[in-house]
């Protein structure tokens, strides 16, 4: 072999050693560097770093993007022993690298069998912390929530499985929420039957409370208004009997001043009152009222 060829040899086996002995974690990721199985150290930064060739060292990323994991439901017990199904959400992302490495990427089967275990073990930590959380509330008191401010889980179930993930899994729990919360088929038509019967109970006492004071309203506008009409009618009288006296008083000023024409003006106001258009009286020549139409007033 010529001093040429080795030379070049071994500059292609330096370069492929300097190739192998150099890796890349990015920002989306973390990574643990182990040596036959065994852990060497932890990159949680992203970079360019150098390792020792394969198969001496191995490096294995993990995702450390947040995370939706959505569980399937599952029936819980209230404290005055109630079913409610629940739907919880969770979002979670790995924080330790070498303790989810050992806890569940250990078993084989790369990042996505890990992952899948993952989930597996946070979903059964939120089931029991959710049915411990439930279980010191009352039925009426979960489904009364009805402000959007109140909080349907309790604090504790949020930081109970974020310790347990933390210091079993490596992973941060970020949020618990309940995606879902009902009853279970075999119990929600009876369920919103009694619901629907309280509810109607309590329409109809509003609406007969309501009718009681709409009757004493009315009650109170009617006696108002028999109140203003006897009052008007009170005046009324007081001023028809006095336009009726000062009528008097005229009539008796007017006989007093003329007899014969006072009486001559009271057959022409029933003439007014008898007689309408086209109306035909007969009249006794003796009648007083005849003789007011041929004879003139004296």
């Amino acid at each position: 072999m010529s001093a040429k060829l080795m030379l070049t040899t071994l500059l292609g086996l330096g370069l492929g050693t300097m190739a192998a002995s150099v890796y890349t974690v990015d920002a989306r990721e973390v990574a643990v560097v182990t040596s036959f199985g065994a852990s060497v150290k932890t990159v949680t930064e992203p970079g360019l770093y150098v390792r020792v060739p394969w198969p001496i060292h191995q490096v294995v990323r993990f995702d450390q993007r947040a995370r939706l994991l959505t569980v399937p439901p599952a029936e819980v017990l209230t404290k005055d022993k109630k079913n409610l199904v629940v739907e919880p959400f969770v979002v979670w992302r790995v924080s330790d690298p070498q303790l989810y490495l050992e806890a569940v990427a250990s078993r084989g089967g790369g990042p996505e069998a890990a992952s899948k275990v993952a989930e597996e073990q946070i979903s059964s930590m939120v089931v029991a912390a959710i049915g411990d959380g439930m279980g010191k509330r009352d039925f009426q008191q979960v489904l009364g929530v009805a402000s959007a401010e109140t909080e349907i889980l309790p604090p504790s179930v949020t930081q109970g499985v974020a310790e347990q993930a933390s210091s079993r899994l490596g992973v941060t729990v970020l949020e618990v929420e309940l995606r879902y919360l009902g009853l279970p088929l075999q119990n929600e038509q009876s369920i919103y039957e009694r619901m629907r019967a309280e509810r109607l109970r309590i329409a109809n006492a509003e609406r007969a409370e309501g009718e009681e004071q709409a009757a004493m309203i009315r009650a109170e506008a009617d006696r108002k208004a028999a109140e203003l009409i006897a009052e008007a009618e009170k005046k009324a009288a007081a001023i028809r009997a006095s336009a009726e006296g000062n009528a008097a008083s005229l009539y008796v000023d007017a006989y007093r001043e003329d007899p014969g024409f006072y009486m001559f003006l009271r057959k022409l106001e029933a003439y007014d009152a008898l007689f309408d258009d086209g109306t035909v009286i007969v009249l006794d020549s003796e009648s007083d009222l005849f003789d007011a139409l041929v004879e003139p007033p004296r």
